[in-house]
């Protein structure tokens, strides 16, 4: 099924100021997207098409939908505890916090249950809106989660774009892991560009509307790894290792940022982080929430 409109409207509503660009380079023509009936995680750029499964963007949306549930479970002690106290395994003795932190692992779950079972008969989590045409959110934190699916799906599909437009020009680097890093970097420049312009046109702070950005991309690099076995993460050979591709994203965060910036993505790190099992110590260098996000990101290693 053609769903190229689909994907021009998402574009047009994540990055409104690059839209005329991204239409110029990638046209308007049918079939640049297709939703493909296969039961399989898919998502790649073939024969000038991306292709997508149902499965890749549900379980995108649960990615997204359990980071905020990772938010909630960590936003609080982070901020209470002294990062020198860094003690997870002692909060989680908390009947509350051990509710909010398995809130986030029953939706971490869901991602893999879609993932084995596939879409059909697969039993919807009730605190997660049901992804269809026409939905209206009318919960803020639920409709706000919505806005940074959106975001991460405007990214991954900006990185298939690369790679049909390298295709298209057939000056497709020979180097995969190259290629990989060029479209990552196109997809995120794609995004975060010309935010401080068009920010400001809008009336909106610089920093919000691209703090914001940056976190649906966290989320698209997120679902990459929780859908990318371990001992994949730094061992491929044709994708860059799974901490260096969230380091540059991480990286692309300038100040100032909003108070609230690194506090919530170190929640979301931590929680990704700790249910794929990679343990999470304080050192002693960590001397802010973005020290701590930067370190949490160098563990994600295969072993």
């Amino acid at each position: 099924m053609d769903v190229s409109e689909a994907v021009d409207r998402l574009f047009s509503g994540v990055v409104p100021e690059r839209i005329d660009e991204l239409s110029a380079l990638w046209g308007a023509q049918q079939d640049r997207v297709r939703l493909l009936d296969t039961p399989r995680f898919l998502l790649q750029q073939r024969w000038g098409t991306i292709q997508v499964s149902e499965l890749a963007l549900r379980q995108l949306w649960l990615a997204g939908y359990a980071a905020w549930r990772a938010i909630e479970a960590y936003n609080i002690p982070l901020a209470v505890f002294p990062l020198a106290d860094f003690a997870p395994d002692q909060w989680s003795q908390s009947p509350a916090q051990a509710e909010k932190e398995a809130a986030f692992e029953r939706l971490f779950d869901k991602i893999i249950e879609i993932g084995d079972h596939g879409v059909e008969g697969f039993d919807w989590p009730e605190d997660v809106p049901y992804p269809r045409e026409g939905l209206e959110i009318s919960d803020p934190e639920k409709k706000g989660t919505f806005d940074l699916v959106c975001m991460a799906g405007a990214y991954v599909f900006a990185h298939e774009i690369r790679h049909g437009l390298f295709e298209h020009a057939g000056d497709t680097p020979a180097d995969e892991m190259g290629e990989e890093r060029a479209c990552d970097e196109w997809a995120l420049s794609l995004m975060l560009d010309q935010v401080a312009s068009y920010a400001v046109a809008s009336g909106w702070a610089p920093e919000l509307v691209r703090s914001k950005r940056l976190m649906g991309i966290i989320i698209a690099q997120l679902t990459i790894t929780t859908l990318t076995p371990r001992e994949n993460w730094d061992n491929s050979a044709d994708h860059p290792p799974v901490s260096e591709r969230m380091h540059t994203v991480l990286s692309a965060a300038t100040e100032p940022s909003p108070d609230w910036f690194w506090i919530t993505v170190t929640s979301m790190l931590l929680a990704f982080a700790r249910r794929a099992g990679v343990k999470i110590d304080y050192i002693p260098s960590v001397k802010s929430f973005r020290d701590f996000a930067f370190h949490i990101c160098d563990q994600l290693k295969s072993s």
